[in-house]
């Protein structure tokens, strides 16, 4: 259930807090902060889609297709576009934890 889902995110991420391994200054390799307000969360800096028209209503499209990878993409270049879209943020928080990635979900889900 969803309320399961949300429980369970929430315990990993005081897991991860408690063990300190979300760190402000953390390095990901080939993945990039874009400003303090995103600090947190590590954006692929080889993004094919960064500067596509449209890039959220194609990560929507992929991501009914199932294509959970190029879905963050298109999400990732349509928040780079435009920062404060909590729907964006939303999807891309979704996608990620589907896509097994809880650290980058719940920093995303957060925004």
């Amino acid at each position: 259930s969803d309320t399961e889902f949300w429980d369970k995110m929430q315990a990993e991420w005081e897991e991860m807090a408690r063990r300190n391994w979300i760190s402000e200054n953390q390095e990901v390799p080939g993945q990039v902060t874009i400003s303090t307000i995103e600090k947190g969360y590590y954006f692929h800096t080889e993004n094919p889609f960064k500067d596509w028209p449209g890039a959220f209503e194609e990560g929507l499209k992929k991501m009914k297709e199932g294509d959970l990878p190029v879905t963050i993409l298109y999400l990732e270049a349509a928040i780079l576009q435009e920062p404060n879209d909590a729907e964006a943020w939303q999807f891309l928080g979704i996608t990620q934890a589907e896509n097994e990635n809880e650290q980058a979900a719940i920093v995303a889900l957060q925004r």
